[in-house]
């Protein structure tokens, strides 16, 4: 019998995560094996309030208790940690779960990790809603990192691969930081899905400057070697096409900061104990 694993961080959202696994038992209807989801709870503040009652299609499920509050990237990590360490043959798929990464599109990406077991299937976003400034920025930010990093990474944690991937997945700490970009890094099949990014279940999109700043320093920092080569060549390029003496130890300087900048904070948030020990306690729910 197949296995099959759906990991989801989430954080004081008990409401969405309700609907989000009314419709993943919807969605999976139809597919065999036995679906175990893995809910990893960042160290929610408010009580734990799920309805599991009529989630035929759901085995069990499991919610990592952690400590302390950890972040999305950090707690997907987490989950997959705990499912690698059962050492059990299996499709493992990644969704948030305030609604954003469609459910009824999930059938499709585990159904192409079942088949092509040596690729990671991701969900490319092919539409967003966020008001324009906000997708014009994300937009923004997806080109300069291209241009510092000759990454162009237009996907999020919505994705589905096989546990024969892990060795590769795992390879090194860079997925601990962020869960897309330790993906591109560490794995050479991608492959890109066509999906559009869903409104939020309730409540308003979490996407803003600030988010999208700070993903974006850390797509930077998983990529920071090619950041640092691409940074020293544009600033020797200045030098031939800037005549001004005073702006070349300006951009050097410039230069020297921001890669210093980069490897503090890779340093600052670099995995150097075992992940899974920021698990509190284990609930198990029956289906």
């Amino acid at each position: 019998m197949n296995s099959f694993f759906i990991v989801t961080p989430t954080y004081n959202d008990w409401r969405s995560l309700n609907k989000l696994l009314f419709y993943l038992n919807k969605n999976i209807k139809g597919i065999k094996g036995k679906f175990g989801v893995i809910i990893v709870n960042d160290n929610s503040s408010e009580k734990l309030k799920l309805d599991v009652k009529n989630l035929s299609n759901i085995n069990n499920i499991k919610i990592l208790n952690l400590k302390k509050n950890i972040g999305s990237q950090k707690a997907i990590y987490v989950g997959l940690k705990f499912i690698e360490k059962s050492k059990q043959k299996s499709i493992i798929s990644i969704l948030d779960s305030d609604g954003e990464d469609d459910p009824s599109k999930l059938k499709k990406l585990i159904s192409l990790a079942a088949k092509e077991k040596e690729n990671i299937f991701v969900a490319n976003r092919s539409s967003r809603h966020e008001n324009m400034f906000l997708r014009s920025l994300n937009k923004f930010r997806l080109i300069v990192t291209f241009f510092l990093t000759g990454k162009y990474m237009n996907f999020g944690n919505f994705s589905a691969f096989s546990s024969d991937n892990f060795k590769n997945v795992f390879s090194n700490d860079n997925l601990w930081l962020a869960y897309s970009s330790g993906v591109m890094k560490n794995c050479k099949k991608i492959v890109n899905v066509n999906i559009k990014k869903r409104r939020r279940f309730y409540g308003v999109s979490k996407v803003n400057f600030k988010f999208l700043l700070n993903h974006s320093i850390k797509i930077i920092c998983v990529f920071r070697r090619e950041f640092f080569i691409r940074t020293f060549l544009l600033t020797l390029l200045s030098f031939f096409f800037l005549r001004n003496k005073d702006l070349h130890v300006e951009l050097v300087i410039l230069f020297l900061f921001l890669n210093i900048l980069m490897l503090a904070y890779y340093k600052i948030n670099n995995l150097n104990f075992n992940a899974l020990k920021l698990i509190k306690n284990i609930t198990n729910l029956k289906i």
